[in-house]
């Protein structure tokens, strides 16, 4: 059963908080409360899974999404980032323990909080489009 709320960091010391909208057998979504339907702030979990007999991989896939007015025009913008954790069925070859340190590397590479010993650099230059 999912969480009925999560608050990730967004830097050092704040917070988000996304309360459990909905859930299905492949996921769950959290969002931000006071916001206008039109204009969701949310956390999305959804569940690929591949038959326990087959050699192919599960997909967890993270998305956290977010839609602004334009005061001015009206206008919505839409951003997004999605995170796709393909995970292999044939754990004897890439044990889940090393899949962990991958996730583990990927969330330092993105994380900007001083405290996790990381800096803005690389998620800057992955939102400019550049190289880390």
């Amino acid at each position: 059963m999912p969480s009925s709320s999560i608050t990730p960091y967004y830097n050092n010391t704040s917070q988000y908080t996304f309360a459990l909208a909905t859930t299905s057998e492949t996921g769950a979504v959290y969002k931000m409360a006071g916001r206008p339907l039109s204009q969701p702030f949310q956390v999305e979990v959804q569940r690929k899974i591949t038959a326990s007999a087959a050699t192919a991989n599960d997909h967890v896939i993270l998305r956290i999404s977010r839609i602004e007015k334009n005061a001015t025009t009206g206008k919505l913008a839409t951003g997004s980032v999605t995170v796709d954790l393909s995970i292999p069925k044939d754990t004897a070859s890439l044990a889940e323990a090393d899949f962990t340190k991958m996730v583990g590397a990927v969330a330092s590479i993105l994380n900007e909080c001083a405290a996790l010993q990381s800096t803005t650099v690389n998620a800057v230059a992955l939102e400019e489009g550049r190289d880390l």
